[in-house]
């Protein structure tokens, strides 16, 4: 019989340690492993989130592109109806057709501008996570490589050889993760830079579609509201007195001979009155009060929470203006007080009827 010394041993006679401490050892050393490699993989996985997200943004830039393409088709289309030799009204109203379709391209532009600069923020946070995990997961393995070094006296020749090559093999993929992990954060970067950029053209748009907006609703000639857009003024005016209630005076102003200045001294200087009545308009009315190219030579003003007596003294010192200035003229006023059931057109309408009464008076 074979004595208790005799019997076969799996020990590593130079360490001590059974084979089946060894490849406890191993499968500690391969979980940590296999742990480490499914966070790599979950990082590459979450690395297509920002990749499709960038997809979306480069989409939205180009989109962008295209509609500031088409606003500035828009732009020129009304520069040259407006600037034709002998461009009559409806040419410069299809002008201001063309200037309200850009605006509407550059709020649409700078609304999508600040969503992908939006998208971008969210890809540059989603990058700076994956380069966290990266970092963690070099980390992992910097640790796995370590403790096989720690071991490496310990086992045999073949035992010790792989986990030499295991701990190498460890600290190469760990500096991958972190050389992956700085790439994330130079796109993370390169995403705010550009969210950024896109915040400021966003804002540039909105500026050049507030211009666009102001230019499509203010007359060429007087730079006073167009008619459209300052009965649209008017009728909030309107309902605004209605429901404070507050008074509310409406002014009709006619021109007196511009005709007979166009026949006898040119339609330069028929202009040149037209500019000379809204200045003074502008000059003695308040900030806040609607003044508007009704017609030709008709204007028409709105006067919120104004006393008629003292509009009739404003609008006479208005015409003394006009009788002493460098380009003299006259103008007749008709007025209008808002009434219970009013609306603009009702005002508008009274007011010129007052002017009239006052021509047939006079």
């Amino acid at each position: 019989m074979r004595g208790a010394e005799d019997k076969p041993s799996d020990t590593d006679p130079q360490t001590g340690r059974s084979g089946a401490q060894e490849q406890r050892g191993s499968v500690d050393d391969d979980s940590a492993g296999s742990d480490s490699l499914a966070r790599a993989q979950a990082a590459s996985d979450r690395d297509l989130a920002p990749s499709a997200n960038d997809q979306t943004a480069s989409d939205s830039d180009q989109a962008a592109s295209d509609r500031d393409q088409g606003a500035s088709d828009a732009d020129q289309v009304a520069s040259d109806r407006e600037s034709a030799a002998g461009a009559d009204q409806q040419v410069r109203d299809m002008g201001r057709v063309h200037r309200r379709h850009a605006t509407q391209l550059r709020d649409e532009e700078s609304r999508a501008r600040l969503r992908t600069a939006v998208s971008r923020e969210i890809t540059a946070d989603e990058r700076d996570e994956v380069a966290s995990e990266r970092d963690q997961i070099a980390d992992m393995r910097d640790a796995s490589a370590k403790a096989r070094e720690d071991t490496v006296e310990s086992p045999g020749p073949v035992r010790r050889g792989k986990r030499v090559s295991r701990a190498a093999r460890d600290r190469q993929r760990a500096a991958d993760d972190r050389a992956t992990a700085a790439d994330d954060r130079a796109a993370a970067a390169q995403e705010r830079a550009r969210s950024a950029h896109d915040r400021t053209l966003a804002a540039h748009d909105r500026a050049q579609a507030a211009l666009d907006r102001r230019a499509s609703e203010t007359d060429e000639l007087t730079h006073v509201r167009r008619r459209g857009p300052g009965i649209e003024q008017l009728q909030r005016e309107v309902d605004r007195a209605h429901r404070t209630p507050e008074k509310l005076v409406v002014t009709f102003i006619d021109v007196d001979g511009l005709k007979q200045v166009n026949d006898t001294k040119g339609h330069l200087a028929g202009d040149a009155l037209l500019v000379a009545v809204a200045n003074t308009l502008q000059t003695c009315l308040r900030s806040y009060d609607l003044i508007m190219r009704f017609g030709g030579d008709e204007f028409v003003c709105a006067l919120p929470n104004a006393d008629i007596k003292k509009v009739r003294q404003r609008f006479a010192e208005v015409s003394n203006v006009l009788a002493t200035g460098p380009v003299t003229g006259s103008i007749a006023v008709g007025f209008a007080e808002l009434g219970e059931d009013d609306s603009a057109e009702d005002l508008i309408r009274r007011a010129d009827a007052d002017l009239l009464a006052q021509r047939e008076r006079s």
